[in-house]
């Protein structure tokens, strides 16, 4: 069985997978070659509740990202479209942005328990651990921004 090669093929997913993870929906607004800006609406949690109209406002604010055209695919201005993260990068997001902090917290908790023999100040010590671990990440945001890259494909 011959294996059809698509040279112009300059996505980084070989074929698209479960794996993929569909992070959001969003509507094109500009394209630019295989460079495409989509606007996306971030909503509170409340905002997606079905009870949302009888209980408090919403809180949505509107935020466009970069994304890039998977397999060459032709956008129009106003298309819905998917915005897509590769999967091993979006558990690389679940370790930074929750495992890692977990760990911080949980290590200096203990450390600190095992120290000071105090619960007070160990909580102290851990919460001041878990506010350093996230400026730190907010320092270095730009360069782990680059290593998330958003692709985008059309809405089924």
């Amino acid at each position: 069985m011959n294996q059809v090669s698509d040279s112009n093929h300059s996505s980084p997913f070989t074929h698209h997978t479960s794996q993929d993870t569909i992070c959001k929906e969003g509507i094109v607004r500009t394209v630019d070659g295989e460079n495409v800006e989509v606007e996306i609406t971030i909503s509170s949690a409340c905002s997606e509740c079905h009870a949302k109209s009888i209980c408090i406002p919403t809180d949505t604010k509107r935020e466009t990202v970069m994304a890039k055209s998977l397999y060459g695919e032709h956008f129009d201005v106003g298309d819905k479209v998917q915005l897509v993260l590769k999967g091993s990068a979006g558990r690389k997001a679940v370790v930074i942005a929750y495992l890692l902090p977990l760990i911080v917290l949980m290590v200096a908790l203990f450390g600190s328990y095992l120290l000071f023999h105090n619960e007070l100040i160990s909580v102290i010590i851990c919460l001041a651990f878990v506010v350093i671990y996230f400026f730190i990440l907010k320092k270095q945001s730009k360069k782990i921004e680059g290593e998330f890259e958003f692709y985008v494909k059309k809405k089924l």
